[in-house]
């Protein structure tokens, strides 16, 4: 494919590690002179314009209502865009994400599972196309190959034996949520502040400008203002939210769209079918999953989404047509998000309206000073809208920066959580006017008013109830099931169990019940989620004593009776069923665990190896369950152990001998007990118990063949030498 052909897992790495380290200084603290920028959306978006404007040297605080990346940012399949998908009508968006596709493989190497896609004819409608589709790629930058049906299918052999011809693009996969992390993670090492859990409640406006905002934090309860000499509203399908404060209008429809997410890893390619953009016409691998997308349809309220039964089916109708082994495969998740697609009304579908972005500065557009919108686009564009953003926002505040973030590395995602674990909790604005306190004995029923006690913490005002969706279906509820959820925040003596009742169907998920409550009844409850597909991670909860994942745990797959929620044990709490991970994540940036891997040992000889995205999802299961971690805080855990592991048996950038040092010890993999508790609840099945065995078993190799080494040079009379490293 030329240009955009994929390196080897091992070089991306180390070329990660050597940039990290040119980027790894703390800027001196930002002066009260430094204009302060405020970010409305803690999605892809908000974060990229974070890090835009970090590195021009601008004060920036991040608010989101929930946590980062749990709206549209963390719920979409996945595609790293080529624009093939777009060259064909909507040129415009074909070239962002072409070009935008090259930046991030260079700013961010290593997130993406670079396996290039495939646009296959299935019809012979879909091959009366192929010539104009590869035409309309050549105009936009976009590099397309050419092949016979037999070709595609030796490049992926999972495709339809039907197929006709394919046209290969320079497609991808990326993990939803790591590759936004790196952008915060990036703009938190130059100064900017994060805050999830913190809703905007109010702009503050003078005359004919905003100067602030009205924030509620839903960790310590307070309300408080924090004034701004910018707001940009980067909140997505809630823009209309953020702008209805201000009283003006964007032109933003909201389309959800219907995925679906199977086990099973059936194509190492991603595969479009080659005809004008419909239902279910991608399958994409992801980690052992393959994800079917989408439907598309215009709501108002991008809460309120619902689950056709029909759109999951013509998922599996649609997907299979072009990955057969898709048909039988078991379903992982079925889920929907929401797109912020620019148009003005009479949309019907969605599908008509343009996939670009646009940045809208209410001062020339409205006569609303201090107030930029950005909106549409796509995850793969995220880093350009930030740009076009960050240039308004400079240009309004009379600073003259250029953009750097076309070349500038991005540091891991894991340096999100190790960041925030040194820095704390960012201070509250001015002003608290109340904190949480702990609630009273109460039951609260989703969709009533909310009720003072047990349902809600008092002091904390919850958003009014609006009409219950069973989970986040808006479908008529069939049933009702009992939700006994643990609760905690800073300055509780201790935790109280909170009762909740939740309209649910068959499909409704543990993480469904969990977000109706918080939309619908109770604001203050905390819970992590983003992605909805056991991609992620970070859902995990203990349910009824168990660790799961909520996303994909249904509750009429439990037994009858009140479903008690509590959040992953052997962390430290911070609100309600989140805890502070930040522990796991310095033990795995200690591994140097890189997060792409071979998909398969044998490929053909001409053909490159396909990658794939790391297995394990630091969901913090397997350290929940272990009893060693329960009681040896010191212990290294099975999350890390298994990750040495897999960077032994598969050397990606790591030194195997640094790894060997680092977990042959007392509180390394000679501490586990092996009581398999960790495997056992492990998700994704990425086996830290066989992990840790096959540490201790290369361990105890590598010690007899030392002895044995040392053993004959004795014998011999001569001198130990360097121990063979196995």
């Amino acid at each position: 494919m030329g240009p955009l052909a994929s390196p080897a897992p091992g070089n991306s790495l180390d070329r990660t590690a050597h940039l990290i380290g040119e980027v790894g200084t703390v800027p001196a603290p930002v002066g009260s002179d430094v204009p302060h920028v405020v970010v409305i959306g803690g999605g892809g978006t908000g974060g990229a314009v974070a890090h835009d404007l970090a590195l021009r040297g601008l004060h920036v605080t991040v608010l989101e209502r929930g946590e980062i990346t749990s709206g549209t940012t963390g719920r979409h399949h996945g595609l790293l865009h080529s624009g093939g998908r777009y060259a064909v009508g909507d040129a415009e968006s074909a070239v962002e994400c072409i070009t935008e596709n090259r930046i991030l493989r260079r700013i961010a190497p290593g997130s993406f599972e670079e396996n290039d896609g495939l646009f296959v004819a299935i019809t012979d409608d879909d091959m009366d196309r192929l010539p104009g589709f590869v035409d309309a790629c050549e105009a936009c930058g976009i590099p397309a190959t050419v092949l016979t049906a037999d070709e595609a299918l030796r490049r992926e052999p999972g495709l339809t034996p039907g197929v006709k011809g394919a046209v290969q693009v320079p497609d991808g996969t990326m993990d939803a949520m790591r590759l936004p992390l790196r952008f915060f993670a990036t703009a938190q090492r130059h100064g900017a502040v994060v805050r999830s859990f913190t809703e905007v409640v109010g702009l503050r406006r003078e005359a004919a400008a905003i100067t602030g905002v009205s924030i509620r934090d839903y960790v310590t309860g307070e309300e408080s203002e924090l004034a701004a000499d910018l707001v940009i509203n980067a909140a997505g399908p809630w823009a209309q939210r953020i702008a209805d404060m201000a009283g003006v209008e964007v032109p933003i429809r909201c389309s959800p769209g219907v995925l679906v997410a199977v086990r099973g890893r059936w194509c190492d390619m991603v595969v479009n079918r080659l005809h004008p953009s419909g239902d279910g016409d991608i399958v994409l691998p992801q980690r052992g999953l393959c994800v079917i997308g989408t439907s598309s349809w215009v709501v108002d309220d991008p809460d309120e989404l619902h689950l056709p039964e029909d759109h999951v089916r013509t998922m599996f109708e649609q997907g299979a047509r072009l990955v057969p082994a898709v048909a039988g495969a078991e379903l992982r998740a079925a889920w929907s998000a929401v797109r912020p697609l620019i148009g003005e009304g009479g949309s019907q579908t969605g599908r008509e309206l343009s996939r670009t972005f646009k940045c809208f500065d209410h001062a020339e557009r409205d006569g609303v000073r201090g107030l930029v919108t950005i909106s549409g686009g796509k995850a793969t564009t995220l880093r350009a809208m930030a740009e076009a953003t960050a240039d308004v926002a400079c240009r309004t505040l009379g600073v003259d920066a250029p953009c750097r973030t076309r070349d500038y590395p991005l540091l891991p995602h894991t340096a999100y959580y190790t960041a925030r674990g040194a820095l704390g909790r960012a201070p509250i604005g001015t002003s608290p006017r109340r904190t949480t306190a702990p609630p009273a004995s109460s039951t609260a029923s989703t969709g009533s008013a909310p009720v003072t006690g047990r349902g809600t913490a008092s002091g904390v005002a919850p958003a009014p109830a609006r009409p219950a969706a069973p989970g986040t279906s808006g479908m008529p509820s069939t049933s009702t099931r009992a939700l006994r959820v643990s609760r905690w925040k800073p300055g509780w003596p201790a935790p109280v169990m909170t009762d909740y009742v939740v309209p649910t169907e068959p499909i409704t998920t543990v993480l469904d019940a969990l977000r109706s409550v918080r939309w619908h009844t109770d604001p203050t409850l905390t819970v992590r989620h983003s992605c909805s597909h056991s991609s992620c991670g970070t859902c995990g909860v203990r349910v009824n004593g168990a660790e799961v994942l909520g996303c994909v745990t249904r509750l009429e797959d439990l037994p009858p009776g009140v479903v008690t929620i509590e959040p992953i044990a052997n962390a430290p709490r911070v609100s309600d069923l989140v805890v502070d991970m930040t522990e796991l994540y310095e033990r795995l940036e200690r591994i140097g665990r890189p997060l792409i891997r071979n998909s398969r040992e044998v490929a053909p000889a001409d053909l490159p190896t396909p990658v794939r995205l790391e297995d394990c999802v630091e969901c913090g299961l397997c350290v929940s369950a272990c009893p060693i971690a329960a009681t040896d805080p010191d212990y290294l855990g099975p999350a890390a152990l298994g990750a040495a592991w897999r960077a032994v048996a598969e050397p990606r950038g790591a030194d195997p001998r640094q790894v060997f040092d680092l977990v042959d010890d007392h509180q390394g993999c000679w501490r586990c007990h092996l009581s398999f508790a960790c495997s056992q609840v492990c998700p994704t099945g990425a086996d830290p118990a066989f992990g840790i065995m096959s540490l201790r078993g290369t361990l105890t190799r590598r010690r007899l063949t030392r002895r044995r080494h040392d053993d004959d040079a004795a014998r011999t009379g001569g001198h130990a030498g360097r121990a063979v490293e196995r």
